[in-house]
């Protein structure tokens, strides 16, 4: 039986070697997109700007930095594994940009995944293009990838959720592969800040958490497990207990690693 519903801080690649085959039920990551390479189009910007999104500053960090070999490596590795841990109806979202959607498409096809969908997170209120040297990025690409030919889909979840911060989204009609989701954060997302006002142990690319709750609703079943590899900030983790799911994640920065333990302690499990 695999132990569920805690946080290692430990590098991805070691934690997946003790991860039993078959065991896992929905992946929800969001590993480096390897943009992080010094390049001068993309420029620093560490004021709050209100009205897109908060906080913001162009991602340029050394764990987001890789030759493209390197990063092959990764992503083909961490695909494979996630294969094999998946159990058979299992299914993953894995997050990616213009930069390296190629690369995981190309990896998840290797890896024998089935592409359910291409999902276009469009963000109304993107960050403006400071560079004035091309169009500005307004999405993120997420693959939903299944293990097998079946997996689990929420049809009427999907149709009829309320999500009234979609402006794409009509109740009672099907949900579409264009996801219009604010990269605000809310109030509770952020409340960590609070706490760890050094900002080492801000998370830069955290994603919304009705973002993840909206792949929760679409896929999860009753008493799955569901694991992050990437965890940052631990939004899928603090999700999934929010939701009444096992969980079980790895974070390679200690100081994110403390972030998802205090978010995780601010829970009321349903479990």
């Amino acid at each position: 039986m695999i132990k569920t519903n805690y946080v290692v801080n430990d590098n991805c690649l070691n934690f997946l070697q003790n991860i039993p085959d078959e065991s896992i039920d929905l992946i929800i990551t969001d590993p480096p997109y390897g943009i992080s390479s010094g390049r001068k189009l993309f420029m620093q910007n560490t004021e709050s700007l209100p009205g897109f999104g908060g906080d913001w500053s162009i991602i340029d960090e050394t764990w987001d930095s890789f030759g493209l070999e390197e990063y092959e490596v990764l992503i083909q590795t961490i695909l494979n594994q996630s294969y094999r841990v998946l159990k058979p109806q299992g299914s993953i979202f894995i997050f990616g940009t213009y930069h390296n959607i190629g690369i995981l498409n190309y990896y998840a096809i290797k890896s024998k995944f089935h592409l359910i969908n291409e999902i276009i997170w469009y963000k109304r209120n993107a960050f403006p293009n400071l560079s004035q040297k091309c169009l500005t990025a307004s999405h993120e690409n997420i693959l939903w990838l299944g293990r097998s030919k079946t997996w689990n889909f929420n049809y009427d979840m999907s149709k009829e959720g309320i999500y009234d911060y979609d402006n794409l989204k009509e109740r009672n009609k099907q949900m579409r592969s264009v996801w219009d989701i604010p990269n605000n954060k809310q109030k509770d997302d952020l409340l960590y800040r609070d706490i760890f006002s050094n900002k080492t142990f801000w998370v830069k690319s955290q994603k919304p958490l009705r973002l993840i709750e909206r792949c929760i609703d679409i896929s999860a079943k009753p008493n799955d497990i569901i694991a992050d590899w990437f965890a940052g900030s631990g939004t899928t983790l603090v999700a999934a207990k929010k939701k009444g799911y096992n969980y079980l994640g790895c974070e390679i920065n200690p100081n994110f690693y403390e972030v998802i333990q205090w978010r995780l302690d601010q829970i009321s499990s349903k479990i």
